[in-house]
């Protein structure tokens, strides 16, 4: 072929295909599928991201996204194992996707059940009053701001869908920038099996990326300004032999004796421990994290001897306690020091298969600071939560004091519980011993419940309890306390059981 007639041909062809590159530029899509769904894309409107081969799969739904006016996008749907505690293997699979927008223009959720036929659709919480359409056996519903919400499909809770609809992130990191451990889309084992460490130093970030999957546990100690940041997943799933793999009890995040921490947009799932571990640390911030873990200990977050921490826009399922504050931790520890002071819990929805939603105590081995100081949990949604059995593990919101603390001036405050276990109660109060502490605790003051509802009725009561004289609970203060649909006048209505170890007990209506 000539130079010429080669020239020409090259031209035609940049005339023919020119014209579908720039449509591909401009919509920006990154993969398509053979039925035309999009896997990905990345506008400001909306962001989605290809999941990685080999990622979980969950087959009960097929979902799809687009913005107003665009093109359906086909979700990955991801699998996250719940319900399981001691066994070896989880009892149920929930399902999840996730998406950014910047909700300039509506979001279109297209929900379609695989198989079986749609009776019923519930989509919690209710207060965002999420009204599906339903035709057959697809749904589909319409999002204007970033939501976290459960779409339950005749009644069943334990194999239900979240649908996390992000904001997009304030700034992407790069893939070069300085002090940044930077994991991309794809597979990624830390220690080359998954069951690694990686451990972090002052200033470092860790920036999980949309489509990224990171197998092992993060670790920083003595650590000041560190960040882990992203839209991908830290996951514990490489240990597949048993609740209980590891002998250091240590789970996804570990951070100790650290200042200036951020840990924010990520997703943990199937960890093997706590979630994330704060232990004396000051200044920590907790936000847009959704966890999900099915074994036993699986707490959410655990605030150990740190202050000045702040959960926000949290979505936290797991078998275990999704906030547990403490004093230390591991019985007979005493290598802590600080209280807990200045904990801040707000704009976040809580699902426990086996705890508490929100507990402070009873591991309370603090050397020298015995105090658990100014916590505040306000605007929460609880859709379930199931207690262990036994009499003190109890409530959705409890305090357990051990090991001669004392606890002070907390607040709850516009918390909302929709369901509960049929051996759960709303409140417990104590001081006591528990296998967890090696003493009582010294003294509850001051304790605010304003605009609590539980959404149904409870099957054993509520209680405040201290001690002894010396030990007691004073200055437990409930307003505009609903169960069952019913506001509370006094102790009676609310079924609370109050010992004689307790005074300054009061509820209040305003409405």
């Amino acid at each position: 072929m000539g130079i010429m007639k080669f020239n020409i041909l090259v031209f035609l062809l940049l005339l023919f295909i020119a014209p579908s590159m720039q449509a591909c530029h401009k919509n920006n899509i990154i993969n398509k599928q053979d039925d035309g769904f999009a896997l990905s894309i990345n506008k400001p409107e909306l962001t989605v991201f290809a999941a990685p081969a080999g990622a979980p799969k969950n087959e009960t739904f097929s979902v799809f996204v687009r913005y107003e006016g665009g093109e359906w996008i086909d979700l990955y749907e991801y699998d996250a194992e719940v319900d399981g505690g001691h066994l070896e293997k989880a009892i149920y699979h929930m399902a999840f996707v996730s998406f950014n927008a910047d909700f300039s223009k509506k979001i279109e959720v297209k929900v379609r059940k695989n198989s079986g036929s749609i009776s019923n659709v519930k989509i919690r919480p209710e207060i965002v009053g999420i009204e599906p359409t339903v035709d057959g056996n697809t749904l589909t519903f319409t999002l204007t701001s970033p939501q976290k919400i459960s779409v339950e499909i005749n009644g069943d809770l334990h194999n239900n869908l979240m649908v996390f609809a992000n904001k997009n992130e304030n700034r992407v990191i790069g893939e070069n920038e300085p002090g940044v451990r930077y994991f991309g889309p794809g597979v990624h084992k830390i220690g080359g099996d998954g069951k690694g460490t990686l451990y972090l130093t002052s200033n470092q970030k860790v920036y999980i990326a949309g489509g990224a999957i990171v197998y092992g546990t993060i670790d920083a100690s003595n650590a000041d300004n560190i960040s882990i940041l992203g839209r991908g997943i830290l996951c514990g799933g490489m240990y597949t032999d048993h609740a209980y793999p590891h002998s250091n009890g240590k789970g996804l995040i570990e951070i100790s004796n650290s200042t200036n921490v951020n840990i924010n947009g990520i997703t943990l799932l199937n960890t093997v421990g706590w979630n994330i571990h704060l232990a004396n640390c000051d200044g920590v911030v907790c936000d847009n994290l959704k966890i999900m873990g099915w074994t036993i200990n699986s707490d959410g977050i655990d605030p150990t001897c740190s202050s000045n921490v702040t959960i926000n826009d949290c979505f936290i399922r797991n078998y275990d306690d999704c906030i547990s504050i403490k004093l230390s931790y591991g019985l007979g520890s005493s290598s802590n020091s600080r209280g807990s002071h200045n904990i801040f819990i707000q704009n976040c929805i809580f699902w426990t298969d086996q705890g508490r939603s929100i507990l402070i105590g009873p591991e309370s081995y603090s050397i020298e600071d015995k105090n658990y100081e100014n916590i505040v949990v306000r605007n929460v949604d609880v859709l379930y939560n199931k207690n262990y059995n036994g009499d003190w593990p109890k409530g959705v919101l409890a305090i357990n004091l051990g090991d001669g603390a004392t606890v002070k001036n907390v607040t709850f405050e516009d918390i909302r519980v929709d369901r509960i276990g049929s051996e759960t109660n709303l409140i417990a109060i104590s001081i006591l011993q528990t296998p967890f502490n090696v003493s009582t605790g010294q003294r509850i003051e001051n304790i605010n419940f304003n605009r609590i509802s539980l959404n149904c009725g409870l099957n054993i009561d509520n209680f405040i309890h201290g001690y002894d004289e010396t030990r007691i609970v004073d200055g437990v203060h409930f307003t505009d306390l609903k169960i069952g649909g019913s506001f509370v006048k006094n102790a009676a209505e609310g079924q609370f059981d109050l010992n004689s170890f307790t005074k300054n007990i009061s509820f209040k209506l305003t409405k």
